[in-house]
Formats: structure tokens, C-alpha cells, sequence
């Protein structure tokens, strides 16, 4: 089992990085939380690592986190009937664990459903096989928090970001852009202005 790779980051996105291990070059899928919190390309990185076959391609994708609990979160989820890898990591991806974890202990399917990919149905399920699992995870620290863009909850922020992500910018870019315009505009501005005010910061 790859149980963590540590070596220098040679470049990475937003949804991936490569890291030369000896001489080796490992490339990783990640999540926003996790991309957010990497050093610049040059210096030593280390990832947690799950290695998973993808049985309709006949080959190992290797997924890298930044911490326990993303990599803990990411097992979980893919517990999920229904959820695999690459959806988990989609999942991940869009979400604070704690708040996430709260959702799911208090059966906030409106929250959920925000989710991109979920949906009524799979956050109901979500809630049926994930309420005692996520019960550790709703008081912690977020998985971001070392460099993370923290939001609030509201849901016109949660709105303002998933319309950015529908006009194709990633989480973390879309995050971003609506954490600056909650800075120049404020908590309680409108959705339609937050979105506005986002777009000049992607």
C-alpha cells in the first residue's frame, strides 16, 4: 500500500500535482483544500495517498491529501453506494468537512443538494449511510484552514460560488473570487452582486 509520497513538487493545478520522489515522478489528484495548502513549485511537499484501480480503463489513478482528515473524509465518501474515487474527490472538493459534517448529522438536504453532482436523491442517501461516520468530523478545525479560503455559510455566498462554478471556473478558483467579493461587499450583499463583483477577481 502507498501509503504517502514526499519529495519536491514540481508543478501542480488546482485538481492535480506532480511530485519527484528520487528521481520518480508521481502524479496525484487532489482536492481544492489540498491544492490550496501546497508550496511552490521547488520545494519539499508531502501527500497521504490512496491508490485505486479504475477497472473500465485498466489503470491506477493515485490520489494525494493534505492532511488525515481529507484522506479520512475521502474513504468515507467513497463508502457511499454509488460514489466512487473521482466523484468522492469532486465532492471533497466543494466542501469545509465540519460544516459538511453538520449537514449530515442534521439532515440538511437543502445544503447538500447544493453540492455539485449530489442532487435530492444522492444527498439523502448520503445522510442515511454518513450520519454516525461524520459525527468526529463536525467540531474540527476545516481541512483547509492553513492558507484555506473560510466563507460563510450563508446561502447566497454558496450560490455566488456554484454559478461561478457553473460559468467553469474550479472550486477553489470560484471560492476565491467570491471570498473577495465578500470582503468588498460585505456578508448579507445579494447573490446577483456577489457574482458580479466575483467575476473581476477569477
Amino acid at each position: 500500500m502507498l501509503d504517502a509520497i514526499s519529495g519536491i513538487l514540481l508543478r501542480s493545478d488546482e485538481d492535480w500535482a506532480v511530485v519527484d520522489v528520487n528521481g520518480l515522478q508521481f502524479r496525484a489528484e487532489i482536492p481544492a483544500s489540498t491544492a490550496r495548502q501546497l508550496p511552490a513549485p521547488g520545494q519539499k511537499a508531502t501527500l497521504l495517498t490512496r491508490l485505486s484501480l479504475n477497472t473500465n480503463e485498466g489503470t491506477f489513478q493515485l490520489f494525494g491529501f493534505a492532511t488525515e482528515m481529507e484522506r479520512d473524509c475521502f474513504d468515507i465518501f467513497t463508502t457511499i453506494t454509488g460514489i466512487g474515487p473521482r466523484k468522492g474527490l469532486m465532492i471533497l472538493s466543494q466542501i469545509e468537512i465540519p460544516p459538511f459534517a453538520k449537514a449530515i448529522i442534521t439532515n440538511d438536504i437543502k445544503y447538500l443538494s447544493k453540492i455539485k453532482g449530489v442532487g435530492t436523491k444522492t444527498a439523502e442517501r448520503m445522510v442515511l449511510e454518513l450520519r454516525e461516520k461524520m459525527v468526529p468530523y463536525s467540531q474540527q478545525a476545516p481541512s483547509g484552514a492553513t492558507g484555506a479560503v473560510t466563507l460563510p455559510g450563508g446561502d447566497n455566498v454558496r450560490d455566488a460560488v456554484e454559478a461561478l462554478m457553473v460559468l467553469g471556473c474550479r472550486p477553489a478558483v470560484a471560492e476565491k473570487a467570491v471570498g473577495e467579493a465578500v470582503k468588498e461587499l460585505g456578508e448579507s450583499a445579494g447573490t446577483e452582486a456577489l457574482i458580479r463583483v466575483a467575476l473581476k477577481h477569477r
